[in-house]
């Protein structure tokens, strides 16, 4: 039989985790006790504490009592495993919504960053957990605690990473949350020496101001050596290029491939 000296704090830990890949309660909440709690923030494998264990669980009874379990005994809401990564991030990904609500109503943070830059909500949208995308949005988008327009280290947004994943319904919520859209570039103005210039200059580069604002065709954006009666003609269209920021001059030659 189990007994309380023979529990030292790695043993103890191991013993934890098994007791929660098994669903056994009872046994790891004897071990909690036995050690007065002292392990709830105990590392294993990749930095990992028992939290972050048991938000990952498949099982959604095991998955919230282990969870409450650990909340109620002291368990650090925010610590960060060797990537960077937290109870929340983890839970998240994996579309655990009840853990998800659970980590916030013991204060975690929403808006979090690991290594590579990428939050809780990046990871849900990236893995496009609907349901986790749209309660984090309600949760904390009007408390302005979420920020919709955090890229991570590659640049990407949360809206990118759900787009390039093909989840149209996170797509959806993140958009009318007023997440990134995809915009066109403006076009040119004109400065003011162009402004200043005589009426016949102005009047023969009347077809190319029109053309310079109809937003499909950017002559002046064409590659270099190309004549600018081909650029004339209509660029190619942006349709299904990479989401850009709101409000962000995007590299037009870059979009456009030239």
């Amino acid at each position: 039989m189990l007994k309380p000296r023979d529990l030292g704090p790695g043993a103890a830990t191991r013993t934890f985790l098994e007791a929660m890949r098994a669903g056994r309660l009872h046994l790891g909440r004897f071990v909690l006790d036995a050690l007065d709690g002292s392990i709830v923030d105990c590392r294993a494998e990749r930095g990992r504490t028992p939290l972050m264990f048991a938000v990952a669980l498949q099982d959604p009874a095991w998955r919230l009592a282990f969870a409450r379990l650990l909340l109620e005994r002291g368990a650090a809401v925010n610590l960060r495993d060797d990537a960077g990564r937290s109870a929340l991030s983890l839970a998240c990904e994996r579309g655990h919504l009840d853990a998800t609500q659970l980590l916030v109503q013991y204060g975690a943070d929403p808006d979090a960053v690991d290594a590579r830059g990428w939050s809780p909500l990046m990871y849900a949208a990236s893995a496009g957990r609907t349901a986790v995308v749209e309660w984090l949005l309600r949760a904390f988008r009007r408390l302005g605690q979420l920020c919709l327009e955090r890229a991570d280290r590659a640049g990407r947004t949360a809206l990118q990473l759900a787009a390039a994943g093909g989840h149209g319904q996170c797509v959806r919520a993140l958009r009318a949350a007023g997440a990134l859209v995809l915009t066109l570039p403006e076009p040119p103005t004109l400065s003011a020496a162009n402004a200043a210039a005589p009426s016949a200059h102005v009047a023969g580069g009347r077809r190319r101001s029109e053309e310079e604002a109809t937003p499909w065709r950017l002559p002046r954006d064409s590659a270099p050596g190309k004549p600018a009666s081909e650029a004339a003609q209509g660029g190619p269209s942006l349709r299904g290029r990479p989401l850009v920021r709101r409000a962000t001059a995007p590299d037009c030659q870059s979009l456009l491939g030239c």
